[in-house]
């Protein structure tokens, strides 16, 4: 006997695969989940046994998670208790706790995971059946940077100041890498003439934490008087424990469909240190490097 695999029935054979303690199996006369007691006798005409799913199965999932997982913090603190060896799943979620975004992160894809692994079984099953095989991947999304965050236009009276704190903190993290003169040169340099670079003039994006915490920035600014229709980079930061998730692509990509609906064609990018991530987003947004300097054509065909 067949029977339909249901959001609800998906959903309640998640919850059944994460518990240890029992054992459970497919109804299929109700479409439910019946509990396999030591004297079940499971028929596989009437009841079906669920995919195996152990321990092991748990952890390989967490350490993938982990391998694909951008960001920085998050990701250093998950592998400490990957390899603690020691109440490993108490300990990822406890460390899940300290990076909301992250947790969310984590549920969906164990979720989208989880959701694939069923289908591929509930399809093993219909080809039994003779029946044909169901699509029922479920894709990635990026929606969740616009479930967890906030992006606004910058506005200079009420962002300036965060955006300039955002620079000294960024600055700070150039400490361990760069000399102390340098590292100190570091932020008179991004703010000088900032009354031009983070002013009135300038454009661009801004995000926040649902919890309004300042999350990262891409500014604009025209500081060139003999090129009207050039805007310049001024400023472009994610806060440290942001990173990763996406958000400077965000905010880039925001800032750049802005300058042109203002009716700016350069864009120009110099003097401001870019990290090397950011190399490929570039050149798919439609910048050319010069030596050291980027520059896109925003009504470039």
């Amino acid at each position: 006997m067949t029977f339909e695999l249901t959001d609800e029935l998906a959903d309640s054979i998640i919850s059944a695969l994460e518990n240890q303690e029992k054992r459970f199996v497919v109804d299929s006369k109700s479409g439910l989940l019946a509990e396999k007691t030591q004297d079940f006798v499971c028929d596989e005409e009437n009841f079906y046994e669920l995919p195996s799913w152990d321990s092991k199965d748990g952890f390989d999932l967490m350490e993938s998670f982990v391998n694909e997982l951008h960001s920085p913090m998050a990701r250093n603190d998950l592998l400490n208790v990957l390899r603690s060896g020691r109440g490993v799943f108490r300990g990822f979620k406890d460390v899940l706790k300290s990076y909301p975004e992250v947790e969310k992160r984590w549920h969906f894809f164990k979720n989208r995971q989880l959701i694939n692994y069923i289908n591929r079984w509930y399809n093993d099953l219909r080809e039994t059946w003779g029946l044909e095989k169901l699509d029922r991947e479920v894709e990635e999304t990026e929606d969740l940077l616009c479930d967890d965050f906030v992006f606004s236009n910058y506005d200079f009276k009420c962002d300036r100041e965060e955006v300039l704190k955002c620079i000294e903190s960024v600055a700070r993290d150039y400490s361990a890498v760069l000399p102390e003169e340098i590292a100190n040169a570091l932020p008179e340099l991004w703010k000088a003439d900032e009354d031009v670079k983070f002013g009135d003039k300038a454009c661009g994006f801004v995000c926040r934490s649902l919890s309004k915490e300042f999350a990262g920035c891409a500014v604009f600014a025209p500081c060139l008087k003999n090129a009207p229709n050039t805007v310049l980079l001024t400023g472009y930061f994610v806060q440290e424990n942001y990173r990763g998730l996406g958000i400077g692509r965000q905010l880039f990509e925001m800032s750049l469909a802005e300058l042109k609906k203002r009716h700016f064609k350069w864009v120009f990018l110099a003097n401001v240190i870019l990290p090397e991530s950011i190399t490929p987003l570039l050149l798919r947004t439609g910048f050319k490097q010069f030596g050291s300097v980027y520059v896109a054509d925003l009504f470039s065909e």
